[in-house]
């Protein structure tokens, strides 16, 4: 089976989107399949997490994928990715998340390939951001999809009846750490730490998490913040942090390329998330051993954390104090960490990658199938 997967840029992201398809591609190859990925990156443009030599990689190199393509760009593309098509004939192309798949639809049109619209986001993040106006359109494009794939059952109910026969719940793969925390057990110089991980963006929501902290600073001051991650709100968070005079206690080191060896040096973990899909960060944290803190109306953070098992969810999604008694719970009592570090362990399991991976290779398989009867 030949296998196209399209996202709009990959080059030097460490986000869960980019982790997640390289983690697909990459599995599908070891399966014996062909895959090619699509993306509108420039021609130097170079993945974080390392690919498959295997894997063809189309860089459309038309147009910074940063900032909006012209109305000329745009037609442009459409004759490249058309022609690649064309000359790849894969049996089936899937698209993460819906810009892709709506742009990808209309270029292939006509062309007999079923496509496979990806979510990575739970339809609530249409309640924080200005796509809104175009949920109504989005969802509509979603018709000409094969299938569309969501990540929890709880989503299913936000999507309209037309499309119920066509959506797949898939989650994300979570594998098994290699290295577990010792959350009651104070690091170096006997100091703690609370860590996150994710892009500094307005849907990580990391100044209400700094703000949170700077309330509990003084009353324990062997805790330290670390954020790990970038992106386009760096400054701002910096300027916080430095009017907070918290530059001693709370960092920003970016990205890593040896996340584990963070999770389990660390001993809680939060994501103050406005919105999410399948957190990787905050699975991965789970399966290193890390309690975990989160909002309750935050769509995809509750499907994770099991409120007083694996960790606590702070009541409604953004509040400042709601978010600083959740973290003074679990910053005070070494002895409760440690019992819900285990549980933590244990709540990922149904997510082990084997299965997720053969659910994807079944629904390619069914697709292909059912493109091949119609054609």
């Amino acid at each position: 089976m030949k296998v196209m997967f399209v996202a709009r840029a990959l080059d030097r992201m460490a986000g869960g989107v980019e982790r997640m398809i390289v983690m697909l591609m990459n599995e599908l190859v070891a399966r014996g399949h062909e895959v090619d990925l699509l993306t509108w990156d420039l021609e130097k443009a170079e993945p974080f997490y390392s690919l498959r030599s295997e894997i063809v990689w189309h860089r459309l190199n038309l147009g910074d994928p940063k900032h909006r393509a012209s109305t000329l760009t745009m037609i442009r593309r459409g004759h490249a990715v058309r022609a690649i098509v064309k000359h790849r004939k894969p049996n089936a192309i899937v698209c993460f998340q819906d810009g892709p798949f709506i742009a990808i639809r209309a270029y292939t049109w006509g062309l007999g390939v079923p496509v496979i619209a990806s979510e990575r986001n739970a339809p609530h993040r249409f309640e924080h951001t200005s796509a809104a106006r175009y949920q109504r359109v989005i969802l509509q494009c979603f018709r000409l999809a094969a299938r569309v794939t969501i990540q929890w059952e709880s989503y299913r109910p936000s999507y309209p009846g037309f499309l119920q026969d066509r959506i797949v719940c898939i989650p994300n793969p979570v594998p098994s750490a290699h290295r577990q925390a010792k959350p009651d057990v104070p690091g170096t110089g006997g100091r703690y730490r609370l860590l996150s991980v994710g892009r500094l963006s307005f849907q990580k929501n990391y100044g209400v998490l700094i703000q949170a902290f700077a309330r509990l600073a003084s009353r324990y001051p062997e805790w330290d913040l670390v954020i790990i991650g970038d992106g386009e709100q760096r400054a701002t968070l910096e300027a916080l942090i430095t009017s907070l005079s918290l530059g001693e206690r709370v960092t920003l080191p970016g990205t890593t390329d040896s996340i584990e060896a963070w999770y389990a040096s660390s001993h809680l973990f939060c994501l103050s998330s406005r919105w999410e899909g399948f957190p990787n960060a905050l699975a991965e944290a789970l399966a290193h051993g890390l309690p975990a803190i989160g909002f309750s109306e935050c769509a995809g953070i509750r499907d994770l954390i099991a409120d007083g098992r694996s960790g606590i969810l702070a009541a409604g999604n953004g509040g400042v104090d709601a978010l600083a008694v959740a973290l003074e719970r679990l910053m005070e009592d070494g002895e409760l960490r440690r019992s819900m570090g285990l549980e933590a362990i244990k709540s990922v399991q149904p997510f082990r990658p084997d299965p997720v991976f053969s659910t994807w290779e079944r629904l390619l398989s069914e697709v292909t199938r059912e493109a091949s009867v119609r054609h």
